[in-house]
């Protein structure tokens, strides 16, 4: 107890319940000797959020990963807690069995013993908190300490908690859960006068995809989406709506270039969600202290951009009003927007007993269907499919309204919570609709439970149940799926921490070495990107797809490229021989900047040569932005560097960009092979695109290497370079410099543009070019033929003249019963069959009878497998011309 009164005491120093509970929690873990204690309040919606967080430094902090929990994970220690006032688990494993949840979720943190104990205010819990890996004699005498530090946290967590929800109910917008004004004035006298200050500023048009005229329904879901927007990409509390269809954000300390590049992303998110929305900047060196002034000039800038839009927007409403005639026009006798969301609720309040399922309905390709058959029969399909779902509705006790375009909207009452009952309740709407084959319906759905939810958030998270579901030719339906909201929060946490931490220099390079497939020499490395976050190293799985959605990929890309042009000069000028390194663009990086003029740039920067820069673009790029990329690869190879195609193979163009886009290295995957080490598909596949390369003078570049029998394969393929964990993992800057430091463990190939294997003799090529006739092949090879294998049967396939006369077999004859060098040699031939198909690449090696001339005669052979499946296997069989006697 002595500890927890000191912890107390130093605790309450402090008046303000924020920093009262935070230096208690970190006195309380000190004094205790825990590595974390985290306290989760409750949510209405029956999940819990990690609101505190201590941690014993080294640890890592897990705060914004734990959010919206649902609560059925401490479903047993919450009954628990409240019948016994805490619990205390000294080894984890003993929960494993009874609490699986309780036990995924702690054992992830590293947890091996907890104490934890329920926070509860005259009679009301509002969460628990829990001290993880205290000491064992915390553990023991925690029947003593645990009621006195459950009163004072609960005080204090009630306490804050009502502060927190006064705060919001005066600083914050309900509609969208941004700021309001009066947040926005609060937060502006935070601001440091001195200290530069950004602003973008957007007012809100609706929806491009719809009419101009908005409904009222209409203006809020664009009001709702924007908000979302702005808030997945700025701070906390930096996001304001600030009258009716404007909002603001707040960029505090932020650059020119900053602000710019935060403008040009929310923009382009904007015309991705169909949003019309003009956006204003504004950037300030001091942020001063009139800050009216400041928010006045950014909203003239919107609005300036305003005009442009709106015309934009009018000449396209007259253009398609004016094309319409009478009898293309749908007339649909349903509820529109707004009169269907006055008579829903009403229509609904009898069925106190029932949950509501709410539908957005959309035809998938409908602009498609009315390019092919026209309008008119555009709005007869419309017409009948309006028909269709009044009809299903009815069955089924329910309203629907007509939103629009080809979207409808349906409510249906319901007692049904089975999952598979309610799927297949959709399945049987969207085949009542009967849509045409290829413009199917797609289901966006929300089942709500909770009387008191409004329509219009019903609505909402079913159009967000249908954004995941459109354009899906193999699902029809989708629900809202509460955890993935969740997994799409905690992406969005991710992004902003991931923001911050490009802002502070957590991002850095490790490099995997590219070396010679023969000799295992470096002669290269790929630069990867590394987040070390809070002293851990956070897998780029992680946060690269966060980034590359938010746009914020650029910023990391831009960062990690001049932190590699740095460190090449930093070698040459410490006496270091570089060696090529190759650094990745994203096809994002393509819509933020000239990425030729910048690669070109940071080599002037920095003085170093280009071609120890190669840039290396995903396949998957060249199809989304092809003139811009041409136009950049075009520039990098004047400038003289080195352009490489990496995934080549992932995407569907690649053989046409080989033909239009000037490339010098192709990058494929071993993964081709790592399901069966001898599938002869597999390795065709691969030998295929290093042939194909090399006929039109390209590098090839394998990666993903681990295994030995891989590495020889790929030599045997006449490959070029290889890189992979078989010869070296990616590895901080460090460990790539001791490499570098050993003349050993280092080639010059690749370094000079040399093509390895230029001067390597291959028999495809001389035969592609047509170098090689029949018959001097036939006096190359020798007596050589194809045999097929199947259910047990060996038959001859083909033959060459010389084969023809040691089997003994006639022109138009190859059946197995009269061929001599089989049924003269068959233990021998079956020995070195079943060898062929032990080492495809190597070939079976033996000795066996011939004939030729009537005379007995041993001659070398030699048996390879050409093909194998489930069916059959093909296989090479040669003899050689040197003859012995028998």
């Amino acid at each position: 107890m002595e500890s927890l009164n000191r912890a107390f005491d130093k605790a309450f120093l402090h008046t303000a319940s924020k920093e009262s509970l935070r230096d208690l929690l970190e006195c309380i873990g000190e004094e205790l000797r825990c590595d974390r204690i985290s306290i989760f309040e409750l949510n209405m919606d029956r999940t819990c959020d990690n609101t505190y967080e201590w941690c014993r430094p080294g640890k890592t902090h897990l705060r914004e990963l734990m959010q919206s929990i649902p609560l059925e994970t401490f479903d047993d220690w919450m009954d628990e807690m409240v019948a016994q006032e805490f619990i205390c688990v000294r080894d984890l494993e003993s929960v494993r069995q009874n609490e699986p949840d309780v036990y995924r979720l702690l054992h992830s943190q590293e947890v091996n013993a907890v104490i934890a104990a329920r926070l509860a205010f005259h009679g009301k819990n509002i969460g628990f908190f829990m001290l993880e890996n205290p000491g064992e004699k915390i553990l023991e005498e925690a029947a003593t300490i645990m009621p006195g530090m459950r009163y004072i946290l609960s005080s204090l967590v009630y306490s804050d908690h009502l502060l927190r929800r006064l705060e919001r109910v005066g600083y914050l917008d309900h509609l969208t859960n941004t700021g309001n004004r009066m947040g926005l004035q609060e937060a502006l006298e935070k601001l440091d006068p001195s200290k530069p200050l950004g602003i973008v500023y957007c007012e809100v048009l609706g929806w491009t995809k719809d009419d101009h005229r908005l409904t009222e329904i209409q203006e809020e879901q664009a009001l709702i989406r924007t908000g979302e927007i702005l808030q997945g990409l700025f701070d906390e509390g930096t996001t304001f709506r600030v009258a009716a269809g404007e909002f603001l954000a707040l960029l505090p300390e932020a650059d020119q270039e900053t602000v710019e590049f935060e403008t040009e992303t929310v923009r382009r998110l904007f015309d991705e969600h169909d949003l019309l929305v003009a956006v204003g900047r504004l950037h300030v060196d001091k942020a001063g202290t009139d800050h009216d002034s400041l928010v006045r000039q950014a909203h003239l800038l919107a609005h300036n951009e305003i005009r442009a839009l709106t015309r934009a927007e009018e000449m396209k409403h007259a253009l398609m009003t004016e094309t319409l005639s009478d009898d293309e026009i749908a007339h649909i006798s349903l509820y529109r927007t707004n009169e269907f969301f006055r008579q829903a609720p009403r229509y609904f309040s009898e069925y106190y007993d029932e949950s509501l399922l709410t539908i957005v309905v959309d035809i998938n390709y409908f602009k498609l269907y009315n390019d092919i058959f026209g309008r008119r029969a555009g709005s007869m399909l419309l017409e009948q499919v309006a028909e269709n779902i009044l009809a299903f509705t009815r069955a089924h006790n329910g309203i629907t309204g007509y939103l629009g375009g080809d979207n409808f909207i349906v409510i249906l009452p319901t007692r049904e919570r089975h999952e598979e009952k309610l799927n297949g309740l959709l399945c049987e709407m969207a085949e009542a609709m009967h849509c045409p084959d290829g413009f199917s319906p797609a289901l966006g759905a929300y089942l709500s439970h909770d009387k008191q939810e409004t329509l219009v958030v019903m609505y909402d998270h079913a159009l967000t149940a249908l954004q995941d579901i459109k354009g899906s030719y193999v699902d029809c339906y989708r629900f809202y799926d509460v955890d993935h909201y969740r997994r799409d929060r905690e992406s969005k946490v991710l992004m902003l921490d991931a923001k911050r931490g490009i802002s502070n220099g957590e991002f850095t390079f490790y490099l995997q070495p590219q070396v010679n497939e023969k000799d295992g020499k470096i002669v290269g490395a790929e630069a990867l990107s590394r987040w070390i976050n809070r002293g851990q190293v956070v897998s780029p799985a992680q946060y690269i797809p966060a980034l590359e959605k938010s746009g914020y990929i650029y910023a990391m890309d831009a960062c990690i490229w001049d932190s590699v042009c740095r460190w090449i000069r930093s070698l040459i000028d410490r006496g270091i021989r570089p060696v090529p390194i190759s650094i990745n663009v994203s096809r994002i990086d393509f819509y933020f900047d000239d990425i030729a003029a910048h690669i070109i740039g940071l080599t002037r920067k920095y003085g170093i040569e280009p071609y120890l820069l190669g840039v290396e673009i995903t396949e998957s790029a060249f199809t989304d932005n092809t003139d811009t990329i041409l136009e950049a690869v075009n520039k990098l190879h004047e400038a003289g560097f080195r352009v490489l195609m990496d995934d080549f193979g992932s995407g569907s163009s690649s053989l046409s960009m080989l033909h239009t886009v000037h490339l010098d290295v192709l990058k494929t995957d071993v993964r081709f092979m790592s399901q069966d080490a001898y599938n002869s598909r597999a390795y065709s596949i691969v030998g295929s695109v290093v042939s194909m390369a090399h006929m039109i003078g390209m590098i090839v570049v394998t990666e993903g290497v681990e295994t030995e029998q891989q590495r020889e394969n790929l030599v045997a393929m006449g490959g070029n370079f290889a890189q992979g964990f078989y010869f070296y993992r990616p590895m901080p800057v460090e460990d790539f410099e001791h490499l570098l430091m050993d003349p050993g463990k280092i080639g010059d190939a690749f370094a000079h543009g040399m093509h390895v294997g230029e001067n390597h003799l291959k028999f495809r090529d001389l035969i592609g070019r047509g170098m090689l006739s029949d018959t001097l092949l036939d006096n190359i090879i020798g007596a050589a033929a194809v045999y097929k294998e199947a259910d047990g049967a060996r038959s001859l396939m083909q033959v060459n003249e010389q084969y023809r006369m040691l089997s003994r077999k006639s022109d138009d004859d190859l059946s197995d019963t009269q061929d001599a060098v089989i049924s003269e040699n068959p233990e021998e031939i079956e020995r070195l069959f079943r060898e062929a198909d032990k080492y495809p690449f190597e070939g079976a090696t033996g000795q066996v009878t011939v004939h030729p001339a009537g005379k007995p005669q041993m001659r070398g052979i030699r048996v390879f497998l050409l093909y194998s499946c489930d069916h059959y296997r093909l296989y090479f069989l040669t003899i050689q011309d040197v003859a012995g006697k028998v």
